[in-house]
């Protein structure tokens, strides 16, 4: 044991060059410790799984300590990642297959920090992740889809699939993020998503899913491989979930979640907060629940008013985003052994509004090429490049000079000179008011009306100019005023009550801990 640890910590010892000054693993120990054999072995020990966790951690530290230049952001992203040993604790013990996986894909992600700094230097576009649909298509009709989905649409095709995502891993793309329609229509058609997967080991397949359509055949495939990441949607408790989706369809995933865990599949939640739900999902209830039912990682998204039958009188009132946001919060600093991501909130920690490639942007199914996911507009489509119809000579040449991505990043950058005066409790305003699309609309609309911007097809009517922009108008407004009372993260543990830290160790419990008891 003690040899094949030398091996896999040699990986890490970094050479005597400018790369090493700098930190850079090239994914090292993790990716080695990922794929030798053994290596799972190791993970059960506690006193080496603790050891390469710590160097894991360490490596993430010095990645950012020396590539990022805002110290307001460095700051909030090391608290961050001071709270995530829980999770990657549990994932070891409970899934251990999953977290070699996993493991190889903080490796690359922590090189390719490295990777896209560089580039940056030069001024090129560098996204972290894509969203990418393989499908339209989908077997559910919940209401108020922001995709806009039915049962009848198009596909992606697989050879297409694969061009992309090797052209998006050259930009910079270490998360390829997989949405919809339902993408395991196409899994069971013709293994699209395990195809993908498995020609990029060292990649992560986040996949929202509904998690209807995975067997037992799928949850095998998906165990084998270890880098496909299910996130399952749900609308909060039982009864909230199966109004939307349909009677059944919580005690069905929850059967999925228990199959998946069974071949050691890292899984977790997708989240849609509405003015009807917040007070629920934001609840510890809620979170202790999904963490008892075997999700690892889970993702808020706060309703959108695009796509089918849009009602923009369920858009969070900015209280309730508010409390969102100190859920959280309190959820990460009370240590629970889950991964948790708050796509409005957590401008903190993006240093604001990530889309426009500058840390992602979005492919539907039909090729056209858009922003972001919620921005519902399209300015370009692959297929368009491939056959030599566009005056844009690759995906990366579109994302990076194309003038509606260059206008959003523009934006973006105007957003952050315009508010960053305004700093309170060391928050900087743009950071918690990200979002070009509803915290600041009119940047939004002045780009929508831009020659070469098209409505795509979950544009809903009255979302630039009738009621459901005044209604967007208007939550920005109120956000604008409650944003100014949030509290810090770092100072939130000092400052105001974190909840009850006794319930932790009274009423959770993981999957493992109800097996051994």
């Amino acid at each position: 044991m003690a040899n094949r640890m030398s091996d896999l910590l040699a990986a890490g010892r970094p050479p005597a060059t400018v790369a090493a000054k700098r930190g850079a693993w090239r994914l090292g120990s993790l990716v080695k410790a990922a794929s030798l054999p053994g290596a799972e072995l190791i993970l059960r020990v506690p006193l080496l799984r603790d050891y390469l966790l710590g160097k894991l951690l360490e490596s993430l530290d010095t990645c950012y300590d020396q590539t990022e230049q805002d110290q307001v952001l460095l700051d909030h992203i090391r608290w961050f990642a001071s709270h995530l040993g829980p999770f990657l604790r549990r994932l070891i013990e409970e899934r251990p297959a999953a977290a070699l996986a996993v493991l190889r894909f903080i490796g690359t992600w922590t090189t390719d920090v490295y990777r896209r700094t560089d580039a940056q230097l030069t001024g090129r576009v560098t996204p972290c992740t894509v969203v990418i649909e393989p499908t339209d298509r989908c077997n559910l009709n919940c209401p108020g889809c922001y995709a806009k989905s039915t049962a009848d649409g198009c596909d992606l095709p697989y050879e297409r699939l694969l061009q992309v995502v090797g052209e998006v891993i050259q930009m910079g793309v270490t998360l390829v993020t997989i949405s919809g329609g339902e993408p395991f229509l196409r899994e069971r058609a013709d293994s699209t998503l395990t195809r993908l997967a498995g020609r990029f080991r060292d990649r992560g397949f986040l996949v929202y899913t509904n998690g209807t359509l995975i067997d037992a055949e799928i949850a095998k495939a998906l165990g084998r491989l270890g880098n496909i990441f299910p996130a399952i949607s749900v609308e909060g408790f039982e009864h909230q979930t199966d109004a939307r989706r349909g009677r059944g369809v919580y005690e069905h995933i929850r059967s999925v979640r228990r199959m998946l865990a069974g071949d050691e599949v890292m899984t977790g939640f997708s989240a849609t907060v509405t003015r009807e739900n917040a007070e629920a999902i934001a609840s510890d209830d809620f979170i202790d629940l999904r963490i008892e039912e075997g999700d690892l990682f889970g993702w808020f998204f706060l309703l959108q008013p695009i796509g089918r039958s849009p009602r923009a009188d369920l858009m969070v009132t900015a209280d309730q985003r508010a409390m969102l946001y100190e859920a959280v919060t309190r959820w990460r600093i009370q240590q629970r052994p889950i991964f948790l991501g708050d796509f409005w909130n957590d401008g903190y920690l993006t240093g604001g509004c990530i889309a426009g490639g500058r840390y992602y942007f979005h492919i539907y199914a039909n090729g056209d090429i858009s922003p972001c996911v919620f921005a519902p507009v399209a300015c370009g489509n692959i297929f368009d490049i491939i056959a030599g119809r566009s005056k844009y000579s690759s995906l990366a040449d579109l994302v990076q000079n194309h003038p509606v991505f260059r206008a959003f990043r523009s934006a973006q950058e105007e957003v952050r000179l315009q508010t960053r005066k305004n700093a309170f409790g060391g928050l900087v305003t743009d950071r918690a008011r990200p979002c070009l699309l509803i915290d600041h609309p009119h940047l939004f609309r002045r780009i929508s009306r831009m020659p070469g911007c098209i409505p795509a097809k979950n544009m809903s009517a009255g979302y630039l100019d009738g009621q459901i922009a005044a209604a967007i108008d208007q939550a920005a407004r109120d956000w604008q005023v409650r944003a100014r009372t949030l509290s810090d993260p770092l100072s939130m543990p000092a400052k105001c009550g974190v909840g009850d830290p006794k319930r932790d160790l009274t009423r959770l419990r993981t999957p493992l801990q109800r097996t051994a008891n």
